[in-house]
């Protein structure tokens, strides 16, 4: 043997170990495993398209600004790939700042907002030359690789989703649970309410109205001295009584007039469509739709550099900003900021607009980066985008719009939508095969009638089934043994339930904390919700945050409060790092084992089911309620075989500020006939006959039942369980609003506010009624808050002067639930010791023993706007059990609608009408 030989087999003998064995995973580490690839297939948007920010090779568009290089501010950027020549100054001397290197993408800064505009573009009908400071809180969570731990289900306060109902649109009402109004004495107002720019908005305070020229009202609020926020006291400069509240925007000329509840005049043309010619198209429209609302709520971006690809081909470009820049700074506070947080993230849409809106682009963001200051990302063209890319214009001639979280999960939806059942039923041109077969099932309950049995054997025959649930028809019992009937016919977990609201999904979830403990359920709420659903809620206990929460060590408690102070530096970049991971870690093992998870349309696309492979079942509730495109992120989710929309087409849908997205999809597969024989619950179980009569035989055709008798829905002492308090005391007041250059005006009415309270008075009084089971509602948001401010300062009502609570109910409403012409959130219920004031609109789906409907409207040309909507009409005459007190001036609604002539000769012929409430 040679000394080679010899040498190499030292070696050998020396260093050739057996290889460790690898020790076989737990349980738990291969559910960990799973979940994580699943979560990375289903978090990413699939594309044809190999491009990188380091392969990308461009152009930068020109620009009649100077470049970031030759502008005051210092700064660096050797993190750049483009080798662009910096252009001259407007001097034309090179601008005097070293070259950036070899090889650097872009050299300088983005232009200023005063910078000047082409003047090609000044005189551009609709052109931007301002900048709003409005901010923008873009909520949604990274959705694959690293950045996916910024958004957990724990209540580590993510601004971007958490401030979904406070701080996603400033000009929306904020919500907080336990807000407060000045009780008596005026010492403070706690009504959590911001208004756009910083400014706070007024708490209903009691309006007097003062005739103008005109005649018509202006009302006038009393503001309080001291306005509290979020816990902290603002004080208010107190202004006279008597001054109107108009603003001096809404004094200015040519501002477009908007009444509340009815659809923006410039926005009517785009109305919902029957069918679509294919996917491109339906994405396409909808994407614009989603564009008009948006540009109502978020404030444009105006400060950035675009460089172009050389390739006319690519269906990309990138976009850089200034991370320090105003704009960027709105968009997180600064304790996130210190964590590492961007103000975007992977999949995030961003619409690119030419700067008069006559074009849209809509992008992803498909790669970032951010470094020395600067935040550089790769925008890619979604599939369905028409335009081509205008490569070669200019700068300044785009702004760009971030998309709120509703949005951003539906955009993301939108890519997502592969089942081919499921796209017939989008495109509306083929009919839907329905299957009818009797199973011979054992019901659970033998209360079940005729109508239930039918529409729970349909879900087990068929891929997507149609069941429409009238006003108290028992659609959560029905839904409840579909679940039921699912789980021990199928054996197929976990079952997904969805709905617009939470107290939808929340009433059939009780009934399984209640009735079934043995099923593992769990309750999933936006991060917006999390707070409200404490461990003290009473379906605290199979909430998934609470459930994170509980199981994470002690130090890791600790700096969930450290971040929920809000101040910067308490917790590091590690520690929180390893707080996201052990949060998605606990998250994905419960979610992994749950049976039934309930949840919300819009939270259905958060990261906490990103890792699930198949959801075989979902059951949408109030799908009528459930705009056709917030409809889309269940549907989009992976491996369902059956989609069940249980809703009621003669009751209100969605609202928006644009036509197109307020008609639900339910709606749609029965208006153009591709579902013909949708299933009826056809016994009501809510309403006392006299109540009920009505609604029956006008908007149900008299196909509806009542499965009570009086007797049963009798109350003692009453003996009028239909009441109409006609009041004629004076005339409705109009108030004015204004939001982004349009006036925007709502009503209200102090006197039958006052008759309110009078017939509240009543009820707690004389028939011992608990307050909370007592209903107000009235179609307009300007009147609930009158009402609601009339009731925290009543002696009888709420004697010991309480805060009044409010909630805000759906998480999927776009432009935050808001009319233009209104003056608050339309979805917001305000809660008066126990007492429930709402407008319609947000009360449907609710029930109350009693509801008092205020109709508002009293003038001399009997228009009583939208309040002769029929659907309206029905959700507002059908929320009473025992009891429905009807107030308005029967004159005035007579003349207004024939609708309500119909019911104002009914409620006559029944000699209910009363001037006094001596008769109640």
């Amino acid at each position: 043997m040679t000394e080679t030989q010899n040498k190499g087999k030292g070696r050998g003998t020396s260093t050739s170990r057996k290889p460790k064995e690898k020790k076989p995973l737990t349980r738990l580490e291969e559910m960990a495993k799973q979940a994580y690839e699943t979560k990375k297939i289903n978090s990413t948007i699939s594309s044809d398209s190999n491009l990188s920010l380091r392969s990308f090779k461009g152009v930068r568009a020109s620009s009649s600004e100077p470049p970031m290089s030759a502008r005051p501010k210092k700064f660096t950027n050797g993190d750049n790939k483009f080798n662009n020549k910096p252009p001259a100054s407007k001097s034309g001397k090179p601008a005097q700042k070293k070259p950036a290197p070899p090889g650097s993408k872009f050299n300088g800064k983005p232009q200023s907002k005063t910078g000047p505009k082409p003047k090609s573009l000044t005189k551009r009908p609709g052109h931007a030359t301002a900048v709003s400071n409005t901010t923008f809180n873009p909520k949604e969570p990274a959705l694959k690789g690293s950045s996916e731990k910024f958004n957990e289900v724990s209540k580590v306060p993510d601004t971007k989703e958490a401030s979904l109902s406070t701080t996603r649109k400033q000009g929306s009402s904020a919500v907080k649970k336990a807000t407060k109004i000045p009780s008596k004495g005026g010492k403070g107002n706690d009504k959590a309410s911001h208004g756009r720019k910083g400014q706070a908005k007024q708490a209903p305070a009691k309006f007097k109205a003062s005739p103008t020229k005109s005649g018509t009202y202006k009302s006038a609020n009393v503001i309080p001295e001291n306005k509290s926020v979020a816990g902290k006291t603002q004080h208010v400069k107190k202004q006279p009584q008597e001054a109107p509240v108009v603003s001096s925007q809404l004094q200015q000329p040519n501002l477009e007039d908007c009444e509340e509840g009815e659809p923006l005049k410039k926005f009517t043309q785009y109305t919902p469509k029957s069918s679509y010619p294919n996917l491109d198209e339906y994405f396409n429209e909808f994407s614009f739709a989603l564009f008009l609302e948006e540009r109502l709520e978020n404030d444009f971006l105006q400060n950035f550099e675009i460089t172009w690809a050389k390739d006319p081909k690519e269906r990309a470009l990138v976009v850089r900003m200034r991370a320090d820049s105003d704009e960027l700074k709105k968009l997180l506070p600064s304790h996130l900021v210190k964590l590492g947080r961007l103000p975007f993230t992977k999949q995030q849409p961003l619409m690119l607009t030419s700067q008069d809106e006559t074009k849209v682009w809509y992008t992803f963001v498909r790669e970032l980066d951010s470094k020395k200051n600067n935040i550089t990302m790769l925008l890619e063209l979604y599939s369905w985008n028409k335009l081509q890319l205008p490569i070669r214009a200019a700068n300044e001639q785009f702004k760009i719009l971030p998309c709120s979280a509703q949005v951003n999960r539906i955009m993301f939806a939108m890519t997502r939508v592969q089942n081919p059942k499921f796209i017939k039923l989008l495109l509306g041109q083929e009919l839907i095969k329905q299957v009818n077969f009797n199973n011979r099932l054992q019901f659970t309950k033998d209360t079940f009638n005729d109508s239930q049995k039918s529409a729970i054997q349909h879900v087990l025959n068929n891929s997507i089934t149609v069941l429409q649930g009238p006003p108290g028809t028992g659609k959560t019992s029905t839904i409840e043994e579909i679940i039921l009937q699912v789980l021990s016919n199928f054996h197929t977990i976990p079952i997904l339930c969805v709905a617009a609201s939470n107290i939808a999904i929340d009433n059939i979830a009780e009934k399984f904390m209640v009735g079934r403990p043995d099923i593992k359920i769990l309750r999933i709420l936006s991060q917006s919700k999390e707070a409200q659903y404490n461990n003290e809620h009473m379906l605290g206990k199979i909430c998934l945050h609470n459930i994170v929460y509980e199981q994470l060590p002690s130090d890791m408690k600790d700096n969930i409060s450290k971040l929920r102070s809000g101040v910067p530096g308490l917790v590091s970049k590690n520690q929180y790092s390893k707080l996201l991971d052990t949060q998605n870690a606990i998250s994905d093992r419960h979610i992994a084992q749950a049976q039934i998870i309930f949840t919300t349309n819009i939270a259905s696309g958060g990261r906490q089911l990103k890792a699930i492979k198949e959801l075989p079942v979902v059951i949408m509730d109030e799908s009528t309620q459930s705009s056709e495109v917030s409809t889309l992120v269940p549907l989009s989710l992976p491996g369902i075989k059956r989609f069940v929309f249980v809703g009621d087409e003669k009751q209100l849908s969605s609202f928006s500020n644009v036509p197109q997205l307020e008609m639900s999809l339910f709606e749609r597969i029965l208006t153009n006939g591709t579902y013909e024989n949708p299933h009826m619950l056809d016994t009501q179980y809510r309403m006392h006959p006299a109540i009920s009569e009505f609604p029956i035989k006008t908007f149900y055709n008299g196909m509806l039942k009542d499965g009570v008798t009086a007797e049963q829905k009798s109350w003692p002492g009453l003996t009028r369980p239909l009441f109409f308090f006609h009041c004629n005391n004076g005339p409705e007041n109009k108030v004015f609003n204004s939001k982004r250059g349009m006036r925007g005006f709502t009503y209200n009415n102090t006197h039958e506010a006052e008759a309110i309270v009078a017939v509240l008075h009543k009820l707690i009084i004389d028939k011992k009624v608990g307050r909370e089971e007592i209903g107000v509602i009235t179609p307009y948001s300007s009147q609930r808050d009158l009402i609601s401010e009339m009731l925290v300062r009543d002696p009888v009502v709420n004697p010991s002067g309480k805060a009044m609570e409010q909630e805000m109910d759906k998480d999927d409403v776009l432009g935050g639930g808001e009319s233009v012409g209104g003056t608050g959130n339309k979805v917001t219920i305000n809660i008066v010791n126990g007492v429930f004031v709402a407008t319609v609109d947000s009360f449907q789906g609710h029930e109350k023993q009693f509801v008092v409907f205020s109709c508002v409207r009293n003038n001399s040309e009997n228009n009583i706007g939208f309040v002769k909507d029929r659907r309206r009409m029905n959700v507002a005459l059908t929320r009473a059990k025992n009891g429905l007190v009807v107030v308005g001036n029967k004159d005035v609604m007579r003349q207004g609608d024939p609708l309500w002539a119909e019911y104002v000769d009914y409620v006559e012929e029944k000699n209910v009408v009363f001037e006094s409430l001596d008769e109640y």
